[in-house]
């Protein structure tokens, strides 16, 4: 690390947002991430430390800034970049303004209004200036109408509306949430102290965060390289943040001119907000590049830097702008993906539907094949891969085998392969076709150097026999994905499939204990049945076990609002009168045939067979029994 010649020392929090003091957080910067468990911590540990000795010093730990010198409007002032403390320092700053829309004192409201903003002073010509800028992000706004606004922390509607909003920064969103956290805090505090005890409480507090409460500073003098550097090297070496934002770092910095590093950074922040699920966060997304990209594991991707300074080595890809071009285009075909604009006529919600399903209950590892499909060969046939993807990374999934991520690398060569140099419509369709067509995508595939091959048979003897209902933890999510599975076939293509892990569960038709209980059924029978394919359904309620006791007859009224978007769940209620060991072999019979079908045709047109023939036996079976529909 270069020797920097550092300003060193502490600082109260009434120094930290003193009147002369200003703070910029740059466009290498990322979000406010900060949840309830830091947030809480903090309230609680400042609120313990001030209750066991007023007089002590609480340390907040080290804020590391770059020092600048701003020219504005011909006046010039010093402004710090923070580079390390920002979601300590954002929530300290969110917290005076809950205290100041809390506190019935006028002077203490003041002075949270002074450290907030500088007010126009237009004979001492002194402008208006934000005590805090953000370079790139939207929380101009937001902090506008709900910290610099007095009583703006009050509009607790206003703050939940802004969480729920599709769309909304991570920032702005996580800002809201924390001012929501802090009252909610300081509402426990009001219960427990009384009105006039809980005012005079509020003002310690506050005095003891001014006076008591104090963070070591490192500054940089005012340059660009030293800071990118200090802020590279300190958060490389165990700091908390993401290596995404390790990675925005290093590429801003070869960007050259200060408007086009805010441009790129802007769009990083874009990409970073418009990541969800599957993906467990922005960097769990950067793997799939670096998959698709290497199309292999080895030593040189065993993390997410060394993936990349690989890639950068290699010429993959180049750092700054080729490399912030390379993740925008793969997350516009994330958003088209799960964005639910591929349809078509024949197929309706079939590819949303199914994609969902991955979604919330399989993971990430599906992603990467589909997002570069889509790169080599647009919306043309998709539908078939992600039926064909499916297949061969869920098999050896259920069946508890280790094979998917080597066939998914065989994916990601081979679909390239055949794509090669073809740069017209007619050629880039011709090598889809060939490609979907492949023995790469067929089950009994098996590379050279390991063994991919899938056995069909062996998930067929799992469907039948295996005790699904009986599945617990994250192996429950292997049972969810057959009854999701199970409602896409049978439900209408343009209806979209709902599924919500609070509040849908798998339902054990006839109960998991029967003693002292109406159902009249041999208990060997029972341990047999019980946990099968058959006996399991989804509902859109939380367990109940009193409510999972009952009759058959009394399942089929109390449901019956939980179980409308359930299309094999209301098959089930709608086509028998009794539930019992026949009925149970019946429907098990009927549900792996269809899950069978669906896995040997592998295809589209298998599907849709498959539709129609679910149809046509609808419709039979309500011609020969239609009292029993």
């Amino acid at each position: 690390m270069t020797n920097y010649n550092l300003d060193t020392g502490k600082k109260y929090i009434k120094d930290i947002f003193s009147p002369e003091c200003f703070y910029n957080i740059p466009e290498y910067q990322r979000p406010y991430v900060w949840g309830i468990d830091q947030i809480i911590m903090l309230l609680e540990d400042l609120a313990q430390a001030m209750e066991s000795d007023d007089k002590k010093e609480y340390f907040l730990g080290c804020m590391i800034w770059n020092t600048k010198t701003i020219q504005e409007n011909g006046l010039e002032y010093v402004c710090q970049d923070i580079l390390d403390g920002q979601q300590r320092f954002i929530t300290l700053y969110l917290l005076q303004g809950v205290i100041r829309d809390l506190s019935n004192d006028g002077k203490l409201k003041e002075k949270v209004t002074e450290r907030m903003k500088q007010e126009e002073d237009i004979y001492d010509g002194v402008p208006e200036r934000n005590r805090i800028i953000f370079e790139i992000r939207d929380d101009k706004d937001f902090l506008e109408e709900f910290l610099l606004t007095v009583d703006g922390t009050q509009k607790e509607d206003a703050l939940e509306e802004i969480i729920k909003m599709k769309g909304t920064a991570t920032s702005v969103k996580n800002m809201a949430s924390a001012i929501l956290i802090m009252r909610n805090w300081w509402q426990k505090v009001l219960k427990e102290k009384g009105s006039e005890d809980y005012q005079k409480y509020l003002k310690k507090y506050f005095a003891y965060l001014s006076s008591k409460v104090l963070a070591i500073f490192l500054a940089t003098p005012d340059n660009l390289d030293d800071a990118y550097n200090l802020f590279t090297v300190l958060n490389s070496r165990g700091l908390q943040l993401q290596v995404s934002d390790i990675l925005r770092a290093q590429n801003l910095r070869v960007i050259e001119g200060d408007s086009e590093r805010k441009k790129y950074a802007k769009k990083w922040s874009s990409f970073e907000d418009n990541i969800g699920a599957p993906f467990r966060g922005f960097d769990d997304f950067l793997w799939s590049l670096v998959f698709i990209k290497m199309k292999y594991r080895s030593d040189d991707n065993q993390s997410l830097t060394k993936g990349f300074e690989f890639m950068w080595k290699r010429n993959y890809i180049k750092k700054g702008v080729s490399t912030f071009d390379m993740v925008g285009t793969y997350v516009d075909h994330y958003e088209a993906i799960t964005d639910g604009r591929i349809t078509t006529k024949e197929t309706g919600e079939l590819f949303s539907n199914l994609n969902f399903i991955l979604t919330s209950v399989f993971g990430s590892a599906y992603m990467a094949p589909l997002l570069h499909y889509r790169e080599l060969y647009g919306d043309y046939r998709i539908i078939d891969f992600i039926i064909k993807l499916d297949n061969l990374l869920t098999i050896p999934w259920l069946t508890g085998k280790r094979t998917s991520l080597t066939r998914t690398f065989i994916i990601l060569r081979k679909m390239e392969e055949f794509k090669g140099d073809s740069f017209d419509n007619a050629s880039i369709q011709q090598a889809a076709d060939e490609f979907l067509d492949s023995e790469y995508l067929k089950y009994e595939y098996a590379d050279e150097n390991s063994n991919t091959a899938l056995d069909i048979n062996e998930l067929f003897y799992n469907l039948e026999n295996e005790k699904w209902g009986a599945y617990a933890g994250t192996r429950v999510n292997k049972t969810r994905y057959l009854l999701l599975k199970l409602d896409l076939l049978l439900g209408n293509f343009n209806t979209r499939v709902q599924f919500n892990k609070n509040n849908s569960s798998v339902e054990h038709i006839m109960p998991q204990k029967i003693a002292n209980t109406e159902w009249d059924i041999e208990l060997e029978e029972h341990e047999n049945w019980i946990h099968r394919l058959g006996n399991l359904a989804l509902i859109d309620r939380r367990k109940n076990a009193s409510l999972s006791n009952r009759k058959f007859s009394d399942k089929k009224i109390r449901y019956q609002g939980a179980i409308e978007t359930r299309a094999n769940t209301n098959y089930i209620f709608m086509r028998y009168r009794d539930w019992n060991i026949d009925s149970i072999s019946e429907n098990h019979i009927r549900v792996v045939s269809i899950l069978k079908d669906y896995y040997l045709g592998n295809s589209i047109e298998t599907v849709l067979q498959l539709k129609k023939n679910i149809q046509n036996s609808d419709q039979l079976t309500k011609n020969m029994n239609p009292e029993s529909m």
